[in-house]
């Protein structure tokens, strides 16, 4: 889907808070922007056609090894990737959820399914409930986002590792973008990696709030890594996002992310949402999908950014959502109080 994703800023020109990408939006870039510009000269060559030396930086940090750690521009890079390498196949897509897995599926020839649970715990039964795979066939691909885009829900982490560990004729994608943004345990890579049918997808751009840069990786069984490597085309790390990489890894902790202050916020702003009547979808991250009581998402963002300066995210073209339903990322305090204020003057203008 190259249209209708969160983050259209671009559309709108006096936006002042962003509450449509889902992204922390208070981290000082200044000393990596600083270091970038010292990197300007290496975009006279041409970068690591493999970013190898940014995959074994990942696998020191992340105690793997290097086979078992890819760079990619971007999560999005990756899904189509394993979409590509498993052309063809049968992929249960666990919604509703971040549209490019579906897109990447169509583009490769998937016959798809949509699984729509409503709660983490009926999704793992529906995870469970899928038909087995006729032995030695190529494995049905199960597509998860964990935690999840739009719902910001989360899967038990027992349940999944019991689920992956009894289900070999099934590959396991969990696209683990937003495991910063809660405080449930989940997989961690050195888990999966041991495992011959599941592949994690993360993201920089989520957890150093770079979109720009598109850089990501995949930690898998270096089996599994082989195949996707095998079709990633050269080059596809940028120079600038291979050193913002490098620069990023070395300077972690000048990138504190308050969780517990998000996850307060999160409680806070879906209990006054919820006073002014809109709908919030339980959450365990700093993610809120809500559903507007008055009329269409669309009127509520068109409103908020022109007359109020605010961006959420229409999120209508989620599949098996409606035309009411919004998400936003929460914030700082005092900037959730200002979309608060807004929301109300818009759903209740007589108010004083």
């Amino acid at each position: 889907m190259q249209h209708g994703h969160g983050d259209d800023i671009h559309a709108y020109p006096d936006i002042r808070l962003n509450f449509s990408s889902n992204v922390y939006n208070h981290f000082d870039h200044s000393a990596l922007f600083a270091y970038l510009t010292t990197q300007l000269p290496q975009l006279g060559n041409y970068p690591e056609p493999t970013p190898s030396r940014l995959e074994q930086a990942l696998a020191k940090r992340l105690q793997l090894t290097p086979p078992q750690v890819m760079a990619t521009s971007g999560a999005t890079e990756a899904i189509y990737l394993v979409a590509q390498a498993f052309g063809g196949s049968r992929s249960y897509i666990l919604g509703p959820t971040f549209s490019e897995y579906a897109d990447a599926c169509r583009i490769h020839a998937h016959r798809t399914a949509t699984l729509t649970p409503h709660t983490p715990a009926e999704a793992l039964e529906a995870l469970a409930a899928i038909p087995r795979q006729p032995q030695g066939e190529t494995p049905a691909l199960c597509w998860l986002c964990n935690p999840n885009n739009p719902t910001g829900t989360v899967l038990e982490r027992k349940g999944l590792l019991q689920l992956v560990q009894r289900r070999p004729d099934l590959l396991f994608v969990v696209d683990a973008s937003y495991t910063p943004f809660t405080a449930e345990p989940l997989l961690e890579p050195a888990q999966a990696a041991g495992l011959p049918n599941i592949v994690m997808l993360h993201s920089m751009t989520k957890r150093f709030a770079i979109p720009g840069l598109r850089l990501g990786f995949v930690t898998a069984h270096a089996g599994l890594l082989e195949r996707l490597r095998a079709l990633q085309m050269p080059w596809s790390v940028n120079s600038l996002a291979q050193a913002a990489g490098h620069y990023l890894l070395a300077h972690v902790a000048d990138y504190h992310l308050p969780l517990q202050q998000l996850l307060n916020e999160r409680t806070r702003v879906a209990e006054a949402l919820a006073q002014l009547g809109v709908g919030v979808h339980p959450s365990d991250t700093h993610i809120l999908l809500c559903q507007c009581p008055c009329g269409p998402a669309a009127w509520l963002k068109d409103r908020l950014a022109h007359d109020h300066g605010i961006l959420i995210r229409d999120a209508s073209n989620f599949s098996g959502l409606t035309q009411a339903h919004f998400r936003i990322a929460v914030q700082q305090p005092t900037e959730n109080d200002r979309l608060l204020a807004a929301i109300a003057h818009l759903l209740n203008p007589l108010e004083p």
